[in-house]
């Protein structure tokens, strides 16, 4: 009967059951090479395992190789892991996404006790560990770290690797939080009264009229008329400063979502708004987030509105990824057609959808 090498042998316990699932001609070969000596034939099968088994040399031997399958079987689940990591058009990635904004809105906590919550030490920086915490006390089962990153990207609306709390605040508005209005506080100045001292108003008037009396009354001599210098007759001219000035159609439908103070009026403001073409003063260039449509996939522009005074972020589909790399930088100007489609009350910024792109001179 053909002989297995020990190696061979070591993957049929692992697919097996330990020694049991050896054959009786394998029983001895394990015998001879752990034990120096292979039991006779007659001694029942049962005892040869049974033997073998109490020998210290195949204990360690059996350890050692449910070592190596564990240690294969974490090496094979971080490899599947960091491919899902890598892919974030995975479906399960997407589902994460998806799971994650659905935890927070039947967490039953508003915008103030999420932020307690995931801000656990107040630094205004929510971190990977705190993310966990917030996800353990939520579902009650330890997220994997890769989970953790893309959730973690999720958060990190500007990629810098830093998640601010003006970007929850940010996230948790675009799932439809109703987001707090913070008033500036009013500083009231107590009133001074200045008293009225009406004791020596007599004796004032006395002196008064005691002082007049001794007053003389000198003639002022006449003073010449001193004609300007010539130097000073040119009056300097003043430079202008041309202001920002709100005139197109997008520029005064922000002008007024800036007035807005609930998500549903500044929802039908831009349900009744037009698009319109544009200018765009670039200052960042980001990919476009949480997006689900024919934008997904696409670069998202954000800088200043037609010479000011918005900044608004504009998002443009995947076929125009290719001439944003190779043409649009920080301080470019390019025009576009857009149109209004989200009010960040939050951060007072408006987000347009692209339709057209062109770099201007």
């Amino acid at each position: 009967m053909l002989n297995l090498s020990i190696e061979q042998l070591e993957s049929k316990i692992l697919s097996g059951n330990g020694l049991n699932s050896l054959t009786d001609n394998e029983l001895y070969q394990v015998a001879k090479h752990f034990v120096g000596d292979a039991p006779p034939s007659h001694i029942p099968r049962e005892t040869v395992i049974g033997i073998l088994s109490e020998q210290e040399s195949v204990k360690n031997w059996q350890n050692d190789i449910k070592s190596k399958a564990a240690q294969i079987a974490a090496e094979t689940v971080q490899n599947v892991q960091s491919k899902i990591a890598e892919n974030s058009d995975n479906p399960m990635v997407v589902k994460i996404k998806e799971s994650f904004g659905k935890w927070l809105q039947d967490s039953g906590y508003n915008v103030q006790e999420l932020t307690v919550k995931l801000d656990a030490n107040s630094d205004g920086i929510i971190s990977i560990e705190e993310i966990s915490n917030f996800i353990v006390d939520l579902t009650g089962n330890q997220p994997p770290a890769w989970v953790l990153t893309h959730i973690s990207s999720i958060l990190d609306k500007n990629m810098d690797g830093e998640i601010l709390v003006s970007e929850l605040w940010q996230y948790l508005e675009e799932l439809g939080f109703q987001m707090p209005v913070i008033e500036e506080p009013v500083i009231e100045e107590p009133e001074v009264e200045l008293p009225i001292v009406e004791d020596n108003l007599d004796e004032f008037e006395r002196e008064f009229d005691n002082d007049s009396s001794e007053i003389e009354v000198k003639e002022i001599p006449e003073i010449e008329n001193i004609q300007p210098e010539e130097s000073i007759e040119e009056a300097q001219e003043i430079p202008i400063i041309e202001q920002p000035s709100v005139s197109t159609s997008i520029e005064k439908t922000i002008e007024t979502l800036e007035k807005s103070r609930l998500h549903s009026e500044a929802n039908e403001i831009i349900a009744n708004s037009s698009s319109g073409f544009c200018t765009l003063k670039v200052e960042r260039i980001e990919r476009n987030l949480m997006v689900s449509d024919t934008y997904r996939g696409g670069k998202t522009l954000t800088g200043i509105l037609d010479n000011g005074p918005f900044s608004i972020a504009v998002l443009f589909e995947p076929e125009f990824n290719d001439f944003i790399d190779q043409n649009v930088s920080k301080n470019k100007l390019v025009s576009f057609e857009a149109a209004l489609f989200e009010w960040s009350s939050g951060l007072r910024k408006a987000k347009l959808k692209g339709k057209s792109l062109e770099l201007k001179d």
